[in-house]
């Protein structure tokens, strides 16, 4: 968060009428003023939002000698959460639309081509994004969820915490929330964690705490490691309604985006949870156990992705930004290229 460059130009109209079943005993009128007390239930009462999304990769240092270089940028796709509309792409190269083969992520890919400094990617498109509870995907194979990266193996400490968590429970819903608390008792925010967190699930339990990725990676080896298959989410965070910011923009790297996870509960219902939004807004902690607000968009899926074409180097650990390479080296973001995302949002249904 302390990457984001917000830019406040106007404010959501503020109120809501919040029900007993959220807080009993407090209730507002449509056009009470939201202020830092409450706004985290107007938030919780959001049902929906609209916005449009530009997400530009710039190449700043194309490589000597003007070798060629391939393009990946994650494209968003319509599911359960989000319909997709509007979407235009424009490119100084040629581009293709393609899907990463194991979890169908969308790929616009250019390449390989002789890039220019200042030569721009810009994919525009517009979201509704509705906020999730119980997910129905009777069409996901979930047995592709029940496999670890090689980052999130489980070591005797972590199966130990987890027996010792979940106990005899065999309920998967009961299992996660029981993991989930667990985690929010063990696990501190770590600014000072290098990078965007290794995502390596013993470092997070021998360090006690860890980034987005860290938080994540604990959570899924825990369930997997019970059974209980896990998605990997990954995407962007924009502002909460209550923020009362309506446009803005944000650097597009790793920092600057949020991972979420979706465990499976059988007869094709999946719960989500979002570990971090849920440490960070301590008062909507219980909320993000089996909802996500809708003020993010959704870019991948999974770990330790190869993309399609394939890249030359190793898969990804993550894919929720621009990934680039000349030669099968590896570009560097900052140097190489940048990534930007501008949003507008267009309207909040409470």
């Amino acid at each position: 968060m302390n990457r984001r460059k917000f830019i406040r130009i106007s404010a959501l109209t503020a109120g809501a009428v919040l029900s007993d079943r959220i807080v009993p005993g407090i209730l507002r009128s449509a056009a009470a003023r939201i202020d830092n007390t409450v706004g985290y239930l107007y938030d919780m009462k959001a049902k929906s939002m609209d916005f449009e999304i530009i997400f530009d990769t710039e190449i700043i240092h194309p490589p000597k000698h003007g070798e060629p270089v391939s393009i990946w940028m994650p494209l968003s796709r319509s599911s359960f959460a989000q319909d997709i509309t509007h979407l235009s792409i424009d490119s100084p190269v040629a581009f293709h639309i393609t899907e990463e083969h194991h979890y169908g992520n969308k790929v616009v890919y250019a390449g390989p081509a002789r890039f220019k400094r200042g030569d721009k990617i810009t994919v525009t498109s517009r979201i509704h994004r509705k906020t999730v509870s119980v997910i129905e995907d009777n069409n996901e194979d979930i047995r592709k969820h029940l496999v670890l990266s090689e980052k999130e193996q489980w070591n005797e400490d972590i199966k130990k915490f987890a027996d010792t968590v979940a106990g005899g429970e065999t309920d998967p819903l009961e299992t996660g929330r029981r993991i989930y608390y667990a985690l929010h008792d063990l696990l501190t925010y770590d600014n000072d964690t290098i990078g965007c967190g290794p995502g390596v699930s013993a470092w997070t339990y021998e360090n006690r705490g860890g980034r987005c990725a860290d938080f994540h990676s604990l959570f899924r080896t825990m369930m997997i490691y019970r059974n209980i298959p896990v998605r990997w989410e990954q995407g962007i965070l924009i502002p909460y309604p209550s923020e009362k910011i309506l446009t803005g923009e944000l650097e597009g790297d790793c920092i600057g985006t949020l991972c979420w996870s979706t465990f499976y509960i059988g007869e094709g219902r999946w719960i989500p949870v979002d570990l971090i939004e849920g440490h960070q807004k301590k008062e909507m902690r219980d909320y993000f156990f089996g909802h996500l607000s809708p003020n993010r968009f959704n870019l991948s899926t999974g770990r330790n992705i190869t993309l399609n074409p394939s890249q030359k180097a190793e898969a990804l650990n993550t894919f929720p930004v621009t990934y680039g390479e000349f030669d099968g080296i590896p570009l560097i973001y900052g140097h190489h290229y940048r990534n930007n995302v501008r949003y507008k949002i267009l309207h909040v249904e409470i």
